[in-house]
């Protein structure tokens, strides 16, 4: 029961709030029908942008973990709260099936039933082995270690995670405080910093990213949708063996699923690539979609969820945000030109204000350290 109960503060961290919280972006992007892992992802990515503002504002206040929990529970409780108004008045206005597509197997043929259950037989071992498997990284005496002594200490960002001594505020870690969630999860459940960081929060990154690429794939096979399964399995079998460098994305999402890198370059930038082909299917003219079937209704939205996933780049890593803002420039002004929707300039720099702002922090940081 004990192990059950410590389970608690993840279901509702992970899963309960996402989803909740959830329905507020989806429906600023007006979509009619909303999968389960539509409203997931919205709503994680949501909530852990959400965070980096008042981890930030404690870390550079030298606040306490406490005050960051207490902060964070009572955004995410109201944020909550409005998404299930939300969804209640919608239900209440149609039907729950006219709000949301379940999953279902009614209509599939043999071979998509067969390539389905293999994609999460093989998902169900990867996530096994996350939690049986032992990983050790040298990166986690400074991100694990950190995310300890602001369990223990109740100080964010006050000691050496190496020494133990007292130390000045590196910026550069500072503002890229995704240790204090894993800190967070820890002081909620009571399980000790090193459980939920290689143990707990591997599943759910795991199954998150997933998520991701499944959506990816219904984009770009919504008129052939029994290349999906094919297209997942796919992704598994680049997971699962690209892990021949202790430098690719493969392995740090296999073995390193817990740091910031991994989580910018394994959801982060592929829940950006996921909005920015979104915004181009919206504003593409003359053609129909069958997902995102409600033309350029919902952009605005689609702006703002990626105003949030900037915002989780930022917790994420702080130098990773350069990426974050070439790839989204390049990519909407091309965007912008072939579809001759030149408002989607002005999107992609408003959008972006977390990435300028937080290297321009940085920036200034280190030229009065000069």
């Amino acid at each position: 029961m004990s192990v059950l109960h410590s389970l608690d503060p993840f279901i509702l961290w992970l899963i309960v709030f996402p989803l909740l919280i959830g329905m507020l972006p989806c429906h600023l992007i007006k979509k009619q029908k909303k999968t389960p892992g539509q409203v997931y992802l919205c709503g994680l990515f949501t909530m852990l942008g959400i965070f980096q503002v008042p981890a930030v504002i404690i870390v550079l206040q030298r606040g306490h973990l406490s005050a960051l929990i207490r902060i964070m529970f009572w955004i995410a409780v109201v944020l909550s709260c409005a998404g299930f108004v939300l969804a209640v008045v919608r239900i209440t206005k149609t039907t729950a099936r006219d709000c949301f597509q379940l999953p279902t197997i009614k209509g599939m043929s043999s071979e998509q039933l067969v390539f389905w259950g293999t994609f999460y037989v093989m998902l169900a071992v990867q996530c096994a082995m996350s939690v049986i498997v032992m990983t050790s990284d040298g990166d986690d005496a400074y991100y694990v270690g950190q995310a300890l002594t602001a369990d223990v200490t109740d100080l964010v960002y006050y000691f050496d995670p190496y020494t133990g001594a007292y130390s000045s505020l590196d910026y550069r870690h500072a503002l890229a405080p995704f240790p204090l969630f894993i800190a967070l999860l820890a002081r909620q459940s009571g399980l000790h910093v090193a459980v939920v960081a290689h143990t707990v929060l591997p599943v759910f990154l795991i199954v998150a990213t997933y998520m991701i690429y499944m959506q990816i794939g219904r984009l770009l096979f919504q008129k052939d949708p029994e290349r999906i399964p094919t297209f997942m399995i796919l992704i598994y079998l680049l997971n699962a063996f690209g892990v021949y460098s202790r430098y690719t994305r493969e392995t740090f999402f296999l073995t390193r699923t817990w740091q910031g890198k991994s989580i910018l370059a394994n959801l982060v930038i592929p829940m950006a690539f996921l909005i920015l082909f979104a915004i181009a299917r919206r504003t593409e003219r003359g053609q129909e979609t069958e997902i995102y079937e409600e033309k350029e209704r919902g952009t605005l939205g689609l702006f703002v969820l990626l105003l949030m996933v900037n915002l989780t780049g930022a917790l994420s890593s702080s130098l990773g945000l350069l990426l974050l803002i070439v790839l989204e420039s390049l990519l909407l002004l091309l965007i912008a030109i072939r579809n001759k929707h030149p408002m989607l300039i002005l999107g992609a720099i408003l959008s972006q204000i977390p990435c300028y702002y937080f290297i321009g922090m940085y920036a200034m940081e280190k030229i009065a350290q000069m």
